[in-house]
């Protein structure tokens, strides 16, 4: 396990949403990282910045919390992260209550 691919994905993720570039954010994600995501909806927040907590291991797979500043407040999302043949996606994200 790498923590430091983890990472990378995660502030790749990140970075394209804050980006807007949404395209690129859904390429990162499995197909259940999506279906999880679209259950968050909202996609009226313009996401401003980041914050990102350093990954930790759960088995196979890095739990990452990252904070997103928006237009609307703060916004944080719980996510697992998941090596997709080699690749480093979204497997999971829950809303933080």
């Amino acid at each position: 396990m790498e923590t430091s691919a983890a990472e990378t994905a995660a502030h790749a993720h990140a970075k394209a949403l804050v980006e807007g570039n949404v395209g690129v954010a859904f390429l990162g994600m499995t197909p259940e990282g999506l279906a999880s995501a679209m259950e968050i909806g909202n996609t009226t927040w313009n996401i401003l910045s980041y914050e990102l907590e350093h990954p930790r291991p759960d088995g196979d797979d890095f739990l990452v919390d990252i904070i997103y500043f928006t237009d609307l407040g703060r916004m944080g999302l719980h996510y697992r992260f998941q090596d997709v043949e080699g690749i480093w996606k979204v497997a999971d994200v829950q809303r933080d209550t």
